[in-house]
């Protein structure tokens, strides 16, 4: 049992964040389950925290509720937001709400509430396995966010090591049907939208169905990173049921992928 530890989880509202919000409860932590519109969930080691990762207000008030109650062993980085667009017809708002959430919201939160967490606590990011590849099509801006997300993280597992904190961060596939729907919907909004990709987007949305129904339980990808985070020397980087072929298309030439995508998203002539 972990009765004296504590761990935040941020987004614990989401599909990976109540699965993550189950597996360290059960493990007997202490559990601040934070997001805009928290978890009820009936559990006396979950303590819901109505939390706002844009907001150093929201932020900082919830670090203030912690604190009252003693404090962090670990956070668990599960917030953030998803679309698929082009980067020439994106709104600006949507692509500034990406960036505040995905990467300032994990700044913002870590910034926060690194006092209250103690020697030897660990940080868990959660980039994507999209993050140390090329970003493929209308996926690009949420690669974007998550990439500048690994580097940032990297970057802090390095300064933090030094004052005894490890950082970890988290390079999950797909796992669980929130991304997948996500994809479709984004894909759907775009679809009605664009003037630039009308076919081609509705290509792209059905490779997307096809190649989304490979996701696991996000009950899995919790329990591994309990596994990880209970480690006594967790590794920097963790790489969760990434897909092979995201791997090899990434590592094909820039002209390659070029080639290969106008075969698969150009029109077919009758």
């Amino acid at each position: 049992m972990n009765e004296n530890r504590a761990i935040l989880i941020t987004g614990a509202r989401g599909g990976l964040g109540r699965a993550a919000v189950r597996a360290f409860s059960s493990a007997g932590y202490r559990v601040f389950a934070a997001d805009i519109t928290p978890p009820d969930e009936d559990d006396p080691l979950v303590f819901p925290i109505v939390m706002d990762v844009t907001s150093d207000e929201s932020v900082s008030a919830a670090a203030e509720t912690i604190k009252a109650r003693g404090g962090l062993y670990a956070i668990l980085h599960m917030s953030g937001v998803y679309t698929m667009d082009s980067f020439i017809e994106i709104e600006p708002g949507e692509l500034e709400k990406m960036l505040a959430v995905n990467l300032m919201g994990v700044y913002r939160v870590n910034r926060i509430m690194l006092p209250l967490i103690q020697k030897g606590g660990r940080i868990a990011i959660t980039a994507s396995e999209l993050a140390p590849l090329d970003p493929l099509p209308f996926n690009g801006i949420y690669s974007m966010t998550k990439t500048a997300l690994a580097s940032y993280s990297n970057s802090l597992a390095l300064e933090l090591d030094l004052i005894g904190i490890r950082v970890v961060t988290l390079y999950p596939g797909a796992f669980g049907d929130g991304m997948p729907k996500a994809s479709v919907r984004a894909m759907d909004r775009m679809k009605a939208k664009t003037r630039l990709y009308p076919v081609v987007s509705e290509r792209f949305r059905n490779i997307v169905i096809s190649e989304t129904g490979k996701a696991k339980s996000p009950d899995l990808l919790a329990k591994r990173i309990l596994r990880i985070l209970e480690r006594k020397r967790p590794p920097f980087r963790c790489y969760i049921n990434n897909s092979l072929k995201l791997r090899l298309f990434s590592a094909l030439p820039m002209g390659a992928q070029a080639f290969l995508l106008r075969l698969l998203l150009k029109p077919k002539t009758e």
